[in-house]
């Protein structure tokens, strides 16, 4: 590393954080002790950024989100389980899309991180925040689109005691955290076989569960009145959904329109949160927040949240 980037290297504060409200002492001391390091890019390295983003959006080589991806998910999670049995390592459970493009969203504008595995540094961060706020007293707590299970350990960290359950459709995947679960001694963690796009009305949610989705639900494009009728009638207790939606976002402002545009590119999630404003009107749930909190990868801010709840009558 050059003097002039280690003159312009920034690392991760509290403020950074500050979308989603007021931290533990737990997360703090976390950002605090964490070694995340990024610079900005100038203004050549930004035009080339938006650039390839701009080519990709004219491009004709995309891969669209859906249901014919099965096969590749459970490609790509085999891959981790394989690495996981022959290691006994947890980091190998961590999927490989992390830390992919080299650059990444912080507070809205693009930063070049200078640090190993930062993406994920950040995702772990957040999480616990998320986790801490909404679940730590949670009796129980499911995963939708769960992939290798690996947000749920962190979840375990939080709520040393709830029932933690990974929802997913690929068999390698839930395979993945039910070893992960007999390795560690946990029997309050499983993995369930789980279609996002056919729910199974057998498999019933426990008393008094928490849901939430973490980058899943961009899979299901517009196909999510399904899914959020399952959570309605099985009465989560709350819903709280971590994923690329475009309704948080202003489209005035440049990276953000391009984030909304690759979104339909893509075929990701569509008119989640305005479906949810219509069932709120309709008495039939009731959203706690919506927030937008600037953080994502080089295409996209991946990660605005909405908190909901059915309305249990």
């Amino acid at each position: 590393m050059n003097n002039d980037v280690k003159e312009n290297l920034f690392k991760i504060e509290l403020e950074d954080f500050s979308s989603l409200g007021e931290l533990s002492l737990f997360v703090k001391n976390i950002i605090k002790e964490s070694d995340l390091k990024y610079s900005f890019p100038d203004t050549k390295q930004r035009d080339d950024v938006l650039l390839k983003i701009i080519k990709y959006l004219f491009s004709s080589d995309i891969i669209y989100a859906g249901s014919h991806r099965k096969n590749q998910w459970e490609d790509g999670w085999a891959e981790n389980l394989n690495e996981y049995l022959e290691s006994g390592n947890l980091e190998s459970i961590v999927p490989k899309y992390f830390d992919k493009h080299g650059l990444q969203r912080l507070k809205g504008k693009l930063i070049i991180p200078q640090s190993d595995n930062f993406e994920i540094g950040i995702v772990r961060i957040f999480q616990y925040i998320i986790f801490e706020k909404y679940f730590i007293n949670s009796k129980n707590v499911y995963e939708f689109g769960a992939g290798t299970g690996h947000n749920l350990l962190r979840l375990r960290e939080v709520n040393k005691n709830a029932s933690l359950y990974s929802m997913e459709w690929a068999k390698s995947g839930v395979e993945i955290i039910n070893s992960v679960a007999k390795n560690l001694g946990d029997n309050k963690l499983s993995g369930i076989c789980f279609n996002n796009f056919i729910p199974d009305y057998n498999i019933k949610l426990q008393p008094d569960s928490s849901v939430y989705t973490f980058a899943a639900l961009e899979q299901l494009g517009g196909n999510t009145d399904n899914l959020i009728n399952y959570w309605i009638t099985n009465k989560a207790s709350i819903v709280i959904n971590i994923e690329p939606m475009a309704e948080p976002l202003d489209d005035s402002e440049l990276l953000q329109y391009l984030s909304i545009k690759y979104f339909e590119k893509r075929g990701y999630l569509k008119d989640y949160i305005e479906k949810l404003k219509i069932l709120e009107k309709e008495g039939r749930v009731i959203i706690h927040d919506v927030t937008r909190t600037g953080i994502g990868s080089l295409f996209i801010e991946g990660y605005s949240i909405i908190a909901w709840s059915p309305v249990i009558g």
